[in-house]
């Protein structure tokens, strides 16, 4: 073993004998990273009303993809994807949700926020940009999906 070799000599020492040299990297430390964005996913869990599932993880559905939404919401012939941010950078987020958007079959999404001074001021911020795709208020969503009812559009849930 040459726990020393750079990478770059490994890969050429394979090349030359005519192999290919893979790299795979693993999920190392604790399991649980994003600790908030557990508690805040959970809090939108315990709004939802009685009959509707909830999945963690859910592979966006295109061939190859290796995204996920963060949580999905079903009722009875719908399903509704969850993207959770506990701190929000809207240039990256937009363009990483409307990516995920075109691999969803649900024409509703629902843009879960953390509630902070910080993200407050963001939505406050970027309301423009953000109304278009987002175009239902957070307080409607959670009625709606207290009453175990889909939301009639995309929209953005401050908790």
């Amino acid at each position: 073993m040459a726990p020393h070799v750079p990478l770059e000599t490994l890969v050429l020492a394979a090349a030359a004998v005519g192999l290919d040299l893979p790299l795979r990297t693993y999920p190392a430390g604790e399991p649980i990273r994003d600790q908030a964005q557990l508690g805040l996913l959970g809090k939108l869990r315990a709004a939802l009303g009685p009959g509707l599932t909830w999945r963690t993880e859910v592979p966006i559905d295109v061939r190859g993809d290796l995204r996920a939404w963060d949580a999905a919401i079903g009722g009875r012939g719908w399903t509704v994807p969850v993207d959770a941010e506990t701190r929000l950078y809207v240039q990256a987020l937009t363009r990483r949700l409307a990516l995920k958007r075109r691999g969803s079959e649900s024409d509703v999404v629902l843009l879960l926020v953390s509630d902070t001074r910080h993200n407050r001021t963001t939505l406050r911020v970027a309301r423009a940009e953000l109304a278009a795709d987002f175009p239902l208020a957070g307080a409607s969503i959670l009625s709606e999906l207290a009453a175990s009812r889909r939301p009639a559009a995309s929209g953005i849930v401050l908790l």
